[in-house]
């Protein structure tokens, strides 16, 4: 199945996104969400509302058009509120976004996480997710199986990212 990964700058929070069929409508789309750190792998199956003034892709898109920065929040939710995307706009360089899983009967869970974002990065998401959808609702593409997970515990195994330049030419001051 395809997918789109958004990754924070820093933390190593990922969101991926795959685009999935709805559970009882053909014409709709669900999404197959995890939410994914060192420490933390929640994910879940929203569907979008059918009602609601944008859809997932017209919301990142409007992410993309706003990268040079915007005013405020913009806010997107899957029916029934068990997928809360909230964006606002540091005016510097990066789009955070703060995004809320909740599911499950009583008691019900919550995963929470906050990822600062290239804001350039929305321009492809906004692409890719329109495209998979297309595929999706058209029958051009069947779904194969599971979505592919991040693995969380892998990736604490592995090295910390390191921003800036971690190796020093030799020599160099």
């Amino acid at each position: 199945m395809k997918y789109v990964d958004i990754a924070s700058r820093f933390g190593d929070v990922t969101l991926r996104v795959t685009p999935v069929p709805h559970p009882w409508d053909p014409a709709q789309i669900a999404y197959d969400i995890q939410l994914t750190a060192v420490d933390l792998d929640a994910s879940g199956v929203y569907m979008e509302d059918a009602e609601a003034p944008q859809t997932l892709v017209e919301f990142c898109r409007e992410l993309a058009d706003n990268h040079k920065g915007f005013d405020g929040e913009k806010h997107w939710q899957s029916i029934g509120g068990g997928l809360k995307i909230r964006a606002d706009h540091d005016q510097i360089n990066a789009t955070r976004l703060y995004v809320q899983l909740s599911a499950g009967v009583v008691p019900e869970w919550t995963a929470y996480a906050e990822l600062h974002v290239d804001p350039f990065r929305f321009d492809r998401v906004a692409i890719n997710l329109k495209l998979f959808r297309q595929e999706l609702l058209s029958g051009e593409v069947e779904p194969d199986g599971e979505p592919q997970r991040i693995d969380p515990r892998k990736r604490a195994r592995e090295p910390l990212k390191k921003i800036g330049t971690p190796n020093p030419q030799p020599g160099s001051v």
